[in-house]
């Protein structure tokens, strides 16, 4: 039998997503591989998974298929090419770090069905995206070369020297020598004027995909934590209108900019490189981040988001979506 536990939800919710294309959409196996970036033999033997362990029967069963139709509503709602919402475990209040691990899988099952040998990942910073990309194979990591979206080479190192291990198959890691935020902005624009800064935001343009994470301006704001602003600098940003920011890109509730000076002091692709990007995937979750994420996708910054269920249920209720 299908094991039910919170952890497994992953490979759950790959199955009630075959069934649902099987059943309900009425996809063949060939069109179902294609969805999932899988090979043929592969979608059958996921189809006979679901019929083996209950999931199908005469309709489509499970304790979590709640948060799979979130998921599905959300991506409706907000224009998506995904959304994956890991569901709630009731009677568990989980911290900040528990979420993002949680939401970590969701976003290293997204990589391992999409990323493939060959291709380049664009990496932001922070908790969860450093924990995303340590869930991800090592096997596929080592076939694959990475791009940091940002200055700030000790937020990037530690994911790095995980994902490449001994051997990078002829791959390369390519970071921004900078720091993401400098001491003035006419020292940005020095910066980003040198060659090996100029060269790697170039090259981040050509990424397939791009990992990012979505901050928040209360709570531990990820920038603070890692020395760039001060809380009492996030005060006057949060006064200023921002709600949360990707890349060190604060932005309104409605996703537009807001005109703030450290901006110009900071050091990484701007937002709408960002959106140049084919495939955004954005992870964050936790309550103090719905806003924040809200804006993001208002935004029109993120083609995928991984999020947990509270979050998601809260974006749809924003916008006027139940969820039946």
């Amino acid at each position: 039998m299908l094991k039910r536990a919170g952890e497994d939800w992953e490979a759950e919710e790959q199955l009630l997503r075959v069934a649902w294309y099987y059943y309900v959409d009425q996809l063949t196996q060939d069109e179902i591989a294609r969805r999932l970036a899988v090979s043929r033999p592969s979608a059958g033997r996921l189809l006979e998974r679901c019929r083996q362990s209950g999931i199908v029967s005469f309709t489509i069963g499970s304790d979590h298929f709640d948060a799979f139709k979130v998921g599905r509503k959300l991506k409706e709602t907000f224009g998506l090419r995904e959304a994956l919402v890991p569901p709630a475990l009731n009677g568990t209040n989980l911290d900040q770090s528990a979420i993002n691990r949680r939401l970590a899988r969701g976003g290293a099952q997204y990589l391992q069905n999409h990323l493939k040998p060959g291709e380049m990942l664009a990496m932001g910073w922070g908790e969860t995206v450093q924990a995303t990309v340590d869930l991800v194979a090592v096997d596929l990591m080592t076939r694959v070369s990475t791009v940091t979206l940002t200055g700030g080479v000790n937020a990037y190192v530690s994911t790095l020297r995980r994902v490449r291990g001994e051997a990078a198959e002829g791959c390369t890691d390519a970071v921004i020598p900078a720091p993401i935020v400098v001491s003035s902005s006419t020292l940005a624009e020095a910066l980003r004027r040198e060659n090996g800064v100029r060269e790697v935001m170039e090259l981040s343009h050509r990424s397939d995909h791009a990992l990012v994470g979505i901050g928040a301006v209360t709570g531990q704001a990820t920038l603070a934590q890692l020395g760039y602003v001060t809380d009492e600098e996030l005060a006057v940003i949060a006064g200023a209108g921002a709600v949360g920011d990707i890349l060190g890109i604060f932005y309104d509730e409605n996703g537009e900019v807001v005109d703030l000076p450290i901006h110009d002091r900071r050091i990484g692709i701007g937002i709408d490189e960002l959106r140049g990007i084919r495939n955004v995937i954005g992870v964050a979750g936790g309550s103090n981040k719905i806003a924040a994420v809200r804006g993001a996708l208002r935004g029109g910054y993120l083609d995928v988001l991984v999020t947990n269920e509270e979050v998601a249920r809260e974006l749809l209720a924003a916008e006027g979506v139940t969820v039946d």
